[in-house]
């Protein structure tokens, strides 16, 4: 309005009002234009098997399918937080422009760490997924080495309309989805869809009932509370043909639609699922950002791995609190902060290596320069005694990360510390909520 008023006001300044009216257009169009210059409606996905040991890994491909709408961001396209073990980097082949990128974890990262991987070589499924681009891409994924480092583990071009690309199959008729919450179009929200795992065909209401329930404590944790307007949840529910995941310990085998199971990497209540495939195409069913199963068992356990999923169970006395913490690490790219419980990895913070999470430190840089420094009140001693004094403080609290040595957390206690009815910490707390406007900004 204002840039109008000067044209028609002030003949003399005409051009240089345009030029001002077009600067702001531009300005406010300007993401937007470089999604739709480099891409088109649809989401593509890539599957592919990761391989390797201890010391090595590899990538090939799988497979390559198209989807549904992209349900993410079309305007913060290459300044997704530097969060993961892994990076996908989605580079335009003519020009070379970085046209997309995100980070994210997996289940090979962190088998590499443990015992078995310093023996023997094993596979994983993995997937990473991004606009559908208009012409042909480059796929590059990175890869954290012993010192922290990104390096490129594997480029391969990607031809969008190639007939060898094939598609996910859609709106399936073996499936009951549900929309438990809404908030808008999927760019500007963000898309959380609860797979429901091991629900017989009698336990169907119950599955329904879960998910209602389980979506009710997503929207009121804060501070997912205070965004509950941006969340939209949905939750997929296929038909099992025996009740809960896999028990091996209790030589139960149940396989389930997503075959989720306790022990692994034999730990006791590690609870996840190697079916990334199977995951990936019922979570299509739905605009997704961020995937979350629900396992149905009252058994103890549960996983989160940044940007691949969260896993839960549905029928613990502990069970919204696992949703929570799970979560923490699945989207908001939490690490552990507890230190006393026995874990599969026998190496997973390197040392002399800043982790990349942003809720625990090595404290490499110094007292005075802690990535939460910013909320650490004058006055307080860092490292931070664990007194009385600084309970509720931001501080430096020595023990995170399956480390009671070395490494350190920003509250005396928090989510992703203990099992107790507490909120997040205030770090933890800043974290998700950058990751949540992300999506939705």
């Amino acid at each position: 309005m204002l840039v109008r008023s000067c044209v028609a006001r002030h003949g003399m300044l005409k051009a240089v009002c345009l030029a001002l009216l077009v600067a702001v257009s531009t300005s406010a169009r300007g993401a937007e234009t470089l999604f739709d210059q480099y891409f088109r409606a649809g989401t593509l996905r890539v599957d592919y098997h990761h391989f390797g040991n201890a010391k090595e890994e590899a990538v090939a491909i799988d497979a390559v399918l198209r989807e549904g709408e992209w349900p993410g961001p079309k305007e913060r396209l290459v300044d997704a937080p530097d969060y993961g073990k892994y990076r996908a980097v989605v580079l335009d082949k003519a020009t070379g422009t970085r046209i997309f990128e995100y980070g994210y974890s997996s289940l090979f990262g962190e088998w590499q760490t443990t015992t078995e991987a310093a023996r023997t070589q094993r596979v994983f499924h993995e997937t990473v997924r991004f606009p559908m681009p208009r012409n042909p891409v480059l796929l590059r994924i990175l890869s954290r080495d012993a010192r922290g480092r990104l390096t490129s583990i594997f480029q391969e071009e990607i031809q969008p309309d190639s007939h060898l690309v094939g598609a996910t199959l859609l709106g399936r008729k073996d499936l009951t989805t549900l929309v438990l919450s809404e908030a808008g179009p999927p760019e500007r929200s963000l898309d959380v869809v609860i797979l429901a795992d091991g629900y017989a065909a009698h336990q169907q209401e119950k599955a329904a009932r879960d998910l209602k329930r389980f979506a009710g404590t997503m929207l009121s944790t804060p501070p997912f509370d205070k965004y509950r307007d941006k969340l939209s949840i949905r939750g997929v529910i296929p038909v099992a043909e025996q009740t809960g995941p896999d028990e091996p310990r209790k030589s139960i085998h149940t396989a389930s639609p997503l075959r989720t199971t306790f022990n692994t990497f034999d730990s006791a209540r590690y609870l996840t699922t190697s079916d990334n495939r199977t995951v990936r195409d019922l979570a299509a069913q739905v605009p997704y950002d961020a995937v979350v199963i629900m396992v149905n068992t009252s058994s103890y356990g549960g996983a989160g791995i940044y940007n691949m999923f969260s896993i839960f169970i549905s029928d613990n006395e502990y069970d919204e609190y696992v949703l929570m913490h799970e979560f923490g690490h699945g989207f908001g790219g939490l690490g552990d902060e507890y230190y006393t419980s026995s874990v599969a990895y026998s190496d997973f913070y390197p040392k002399g290596v800043e982790p990349w999470e942003p809720n625990v430190t090595a404290l490499l840089d110094g007292p005075a320069r802690v990535k939460w420094g910013s909320l650490i009140a004058p006055g307080t001693p860092v490292p931070t005694p664990e007194a009385a004094e600084h309970a509720g403080k931001t501080g430096v609290f020595e023990g995170a990360g399956y480390s009671a040595k070395g490494l350190y957390r920003p509250a005396l206690d928090c989510k992703m510390f203990s099992k107790k009815e507490i909120d997040f910490c205030a770090v933890c707390a800043q974290a998700v909520e950058a990751m949540i406007r992300y999506y939705t900004e």
